[in-house]
């Protein structure tokens, strides 16, 4: 009933505050329209009046109307074009030799006069003027030895010389008045040609950005919405070019569109990510950093800034050829919303009002389903932590409770079942994930337990069929019983063969030594079964194990429809590798020297001989696993040290005297194989010695 209730107040409630909502947006998505198209006639005619007055001023030196070394002529002109031009806010031109004049008209809307020529002795001499009202100059100033930077240098210069061909430039800081840099702007750069068609200089016609400030400043978008205009230039940088706080009247709220350049070399226009306006750096959040392809029609985003949600709209200028410029809009959402959502507001109360009234009724009935409810949700979390034990399901008069108590212990069964092939921490860590399991591993610090069991074929051949069913089971259940026990994980049978992993997919911490205990573990829990098959008739059955710890890929391997959690890799190798080996030397446990270092101060073990191992350019000292420490008696620690001085002569090529060690050894153990093997082979090396890069890796068994 309370779903229901809720669910009729949600719709209508939602679908009334959405119609009012879709229509106050699309009124404030005409008024962003509006603005942008606005904006876009603004700076497209500025555009055009640069352009034409660029034009014509080079069609007249081109056709031989002004002389380009008349700087008084040239001059005049620009000064008229800019009087008659209020878009515009620079004229000037620069030819090859230095020589450089141009008209300007600063923030206040007094116009200036430059020249710049050259000397005789390589020097600079600056002229500047201030026109006075009807066509009067006086004399500003007189700078002899200019440092001002020559036009040939200047990058709207060279732009429009190398391109051959009118183009607008980035934006830039002009240079001003006298010999600053203090004006950022653009530039409509044009290449001159006298009448012979030789190139005489580079015509610019610009206006500066405070304009375009001045103009977006009276651009009202609600109280505290604002436009701007932002540039893309060649490297993908983003530059804001316009913002009405840059013309704000109030010096304490205006905000500078210019910052040092990186080179001392005066003030670039600033980068968008740089600007004091957060509202600006979080339009352009969402855009991303690459906007080479942003189209000329309007798109809409949302933000946040200042914990206030906006409305954004931007677009690119669209010109072809001209400057490479976005248009930039937002509008606070709640000076739009405001109403609307006030609106909400009230449908909410109502709406809670007729809510708490059904809530009091569901709640009585609620209380008479929860209690199943919440049994059913702790069995549910019990499978989750992989506990399965069989329970007798949650009894209800509902159906559909009942039915899903019951669906709850058949799930149960099923995962008993699959523990049973699956490993366990496995399947606790595929239920916590809640995901499928997937093709795919990663690369794992892991130790990994091979045994096998000695001559079981010709065994399996001498036994009935149940019989050999039955001894192999209760071998197997009792050595991966130990494995369990010491936290490690059976990965798969290989006939009589056990393949076990520490470390994956979970480290339980002390991996190595875990997967040590393990086996010495089935060590003695083998021979008590070796005595009870003794008193049965059965076959003394004797394991071989090896153990190696590495990095190795581990993870789901197979098909996506059949898979099968495992390792592989070189460690994997030389663990079975290691197995293998206790045939040769008479051992029942060998451990790689890796996996030793892991253990050393807790596991007692003796060096056995250092092998070569397929796929490993490099030999592998091997050990034999004698027992924990704490557990052996001084008698055995010392025939394991003994064992590791008479290796240590072997190594150093000390063959007489490594022979003699082993030989007591032997004394003390005359069964010991891994003693005569050495004894043998280091009396074979005094008679004739290894060759000299010879590292003391095995000569003899090289599989």
């Amino acid at each position: 009933m309370l779903a229901v209730l809720l669910t009729a107040v949600a719709l209508l409630g939602t679908a009334a505050y959405l119609y009012a909502r879709f229509a106050v947006q699309d009124l404030g998505a005409q008024v962003l329209t509006q603005a942008s198209e606005r904006v876009e006639q603004h700076v497209q005619h500025a555009l055009d009046v640069a352009e034409d007055e660029a034009d014509t001023v080079a069609r007249l030196i081109t056709e031989g109307w002004i002389d380009p070394d008349d700087e008084k002529r040239l001059s005049t002109y620009f000064a008229a074009s800019l009087e008659a031009r209020p878009s515009l806010s620079y004229m000037s031109f620069g030819m090859p030799s230095g020589k450089y004049y141009h008209a300007f008209r600063d923030r206040n809307g007094d116009l200036s006069v430059l020249w710049l020529t050259p000397e005789d002795d390589g020097s600079r001499y600056l002229r500047e003027f201030t026109v006075l009202p009807g066509e009067t100059w006086s004399k500003l100033r007189d700078i002899p030895n200019s440092k001002r930077t020559p036009p040939y240098e200047r990058p709207y210069y060279l732009s429009a010389k190398n391109a051959e061909t009118p183009v607008w430039t980035e934006s830039y800081v002009f240079l001003g008045s006298g010999e600053s840099l203090d004006v950022p702007g653009v530039s409509r750069a044009v290449p001159a040609e006298g009448p012979d068609g030789e190139f005489v200089g580079v015509l610019t016609a610009d206006f500066d950005l405070y304009a375009l400030s001045r103009f977006l400043r009276d651009v009202k978008l609600g109280s505290a919405g604002i436009s701007f205009l932002l540039e893309v230039t060649g490297d993908g940088a983003r530059r804001v070019i316009a913002h009405p706080a840059a013309a704000d009247p109030d010096e304490t709220k205006r905000i500078d569109l210019t910052q040092p350049a990186p080179d001392d070399g005066g003030r670039v226009t600033i980068r968008a990510e740089d600007i004091a306006d957060p509202r600006v750096a979080n339009f352009l959040e969402p855009l991303g950093t690459d906007l080479t392809g942003v189209p000329a029609s309007l798109q809409e985003i949302t933000f946040e800034a200042d914990g206030r949600t906006y409305l954004g709209s931007y677009r690119h200028l669209g010109r072809e050829g001209g400057p490479n410029w976005i248009i930039g809009m937002a509008l606070p959402e709640d000076e739009i919303f405001g109403d609307v959502q006030r609106m909400a507001q009230l449908m909410v109360y109502l709406g809670l009002g007729g809510v708490l009234v059904a809530a009091a009724l569901s709640v009585l009935l609620s209380k008479r389903i929860a209690g199943y409810l919440r049994a059913i949700a702790d069995e549910t979390r019990r499978i989750g932590q992989f506990r399965l034990d069989p329970k007798p399901p949650v009894q209800s008069r509902i159906r559909e409770i009942s039915t899903l108590a019951t669906a709850v212990e058949e799930m149960k069964t099923g995962l008993r079942s699959f523990q049973k092939y699956v490993p366990a921490d496995l399947v606790r860590l595929l239920l916590e994930s809640g995901e499928e399991a997937k093709l795919g591993g990663a690369r794992t610090e892991i130790t990994v337990y091979f045994s096998d069991l000695e001559g079981f074929t010709s065994i399996s051949e001498t036994l009935p069929p149940d019989t050999l069913v039955e001894l192999l089971a209760r071998y197997l259940d009792e050595m991966t019983g130990e494995i369990l026990d010491h936290g490690g994980t059976v990965d798969k049978f290989i006939g009589d063969g056990i393949m076990a992993l520490w470390g994956a997919p979970r480290s339980h911490g002390q991996d190595a030594l875990e997967a040590c205990r393990a086996a010495l573990a089935n060590r003695g829990r083998l021979a008590k079964l070796r005595d009870i098959w003794a008193k049965e008739g059965l076959p003394l059955l004797r394991t071989r194990t090896g153990i190696h710890t590495g990095s190795a890929m581990v993870g789901n391997f197979g098909s996506p429809n059949r898979l099968d959690y495992t390792a592989i890799g070189d460690t994997v190798n030389v663990a079975s590798r290691l197995e293998g080996l206790n045939h040769i030397y008479g051992t029942d446990i060998l451990i790689s020297d890796v996996t030793r270092r892991a253990v050393d101060d807790v596991i007692v073990t003796r060096p056995i001989d250092k092998v070569a191992v397929k796929g490993r350019q490099e030999g592998l000292v091997i050990y034999a696993l004698i027992g924990e420490r704490d557990a052996l008696s001084e008698d055995d620690i010392a025939l394991a040290q003994a064992c590791t001085e008479a290796m240590d002569l072997y190594f150093n090529r000390e063959w007489d005297a490594a022979a003699a060690a082993f030989a007591a050894i032997l004394k003390q153990k005359p069964d010991d194989e891994p003693a005569k093997i050495m004894r043998d082979r280091c009396e074979a090396f005094a008679q004739s010695p290894p060759p000299g890069d010879w590292d003391g890796l095995s000569q003899t068994e090289k599989r």
